[in-house]
């Protein structure tokens, strides 16, 4: 089968989030990817199509809708798939029904995808990728919430995302400085004001080192907050750190990844670190819990207003090396649960199942 791959994002998340999983699947002969403009060529069976012309506006939206139509009838396209809502999804959706062609909706943010842009564009959300062929969503919670609006159940398909290759290479490490790394970007949502709160609480116990690496608009509040706690001297604010080598030179020298969001879709940060053989303590919020197995490869606290309950999980491995070396051998384990080839898998069964 050949198929149309509507989608914008980074080269390297369309590589290997994208095209490296399709192209594992036993289904798929050619893969034509339509977007804004050239991406990297790295493989014989993808071909990307783009606008030739600098296109300014939303109108290249309905040019690449007509290119996704032509295309279709070109190359004999078997099914499409349309990446994330606004606006490649809805232009793989449109040329789906244009030509008759399966469509697939493929979620990478969670169901944040479907209702953060309001009530009405929730409803559209769910009514045009809902009545496609077939959707993918990263885990278990936007699979019940789809459930819950109505989606068949026989149509969803849990898809996780995945990191870069470079974090699936590293080698094991268990001499770490940092006891914890937040690497995230640093805004209200991401709620890194409960680490802070959870280091003063442990400040006397522990002699800590901490690593906060991320950029936002929170970024000075979390600096002040952090010497009116008195925890500053603890911690290391590096700043956006650029570049997978040097992202996976700090989680492999951390011992414990936290994220306290109030909200996340599934973020590839969570698999990154894990992949680093760092021990997650998250917060119980979008489909970033379907990885965790509470007390076995790390923990998840449900209250992200009050820091008892995370900093308590803190205060567990940081009071047992024994417990973060046997967690960090369990966290190792997600690259043969969650790879490219099992995603390609995956994959298979989706276009079985569109095609049966």
């Amino acid at each position: 089968m050949n198929i149309l791959v509507v989608c914008k994002l980074p080269d390297h998340t369309v590589r290997e989030n994208v095209l490296l999983p399709l192209l594992c699947s036993n289904t798929i002969n050619h893969i034509y990817v339509l977007r804004d403009k050239k991406g990297d060529d790295f493989n014989d069976r993808v071909t990307y199509l783009y606008p030739k012309a600098t296109l300014g506006g939303k109108f290249r939206h309905f040019v690449k809708i007509w290119m996704g139509v032509k295309a279709v009838r070109l190359y004999n396209i078997g099914a499409i798939v349309g990446v994330l809502n606004t606006p490649h999804g809805f232009i793989g959706r449109i040329v789906g029904i244009m030509t008759r062609v399966p469509y697939v909706h493929m979620t990478i943010a969670g169901h944040r995808e479907f209702w953060m842009d309001g009530p009405v564009m929730e409803k559209l959300n769910i009514w045009a990728f809902g009545h496609g062929a077939a959707i993918t969503v990263t885990g278990k919670q936007t699979q019940h919430y789809l459930e819950e609006k109505g989606v068949r159940k026989d149509k969803i398909f849990i898809l996780p995302n995945l990191p870069n290759e470079a974090f699936t290479k590293v080698e094991t490490n268990d001499n770490r400085h940092y006891d914890i790394v937040s690497f995230s970007r640093i805004d209200l949502n991401k709620n890194i004001i409960l680490l802070i709160k959870a280091l003063a609480r442990l400040k006397d116990k522990f002699q800590l080192r901490v690593a906060i690496a991320g950029d936002g608009d929170q970024l000075e509040n979390i600096k002040n907050a952090a010497r009116e706690y008195g925890v500053s001297e603890m911690i290391d604010f590096m700043g956006y750190v650029s570049g997978f080598d040097n992202k996976v030179k700090v989680l492999s020298d951390s011992k414990i990844f936290i994220s306290c969001s109030k909200g996340e879709g599934f973020p590839v940060s969570l698999l990154e670190a894990m992949n680093c053989g760092c021990v997650p303590v998250v917060s119980n919020v979008g489909d970033i819990v379907d990885v965790i197995r509470n007390g076995k490869n790390g923990y998840v606290f449900n209250d992200t207003d009050d820091e008892t309950e995370f900093s308590g999980y803190l205060e567990q491995l940081l009071a047992d090396s024994n417990s973060i070396a046997a967690m960090r051998q369990e966290a190792y384990k997600i690259k043969d649960e969650i790879s490219v080839a099992n995603n390609g898998k995956i994959w298979d069964k989706v276009f079985a199942y569109i095609c049966h």
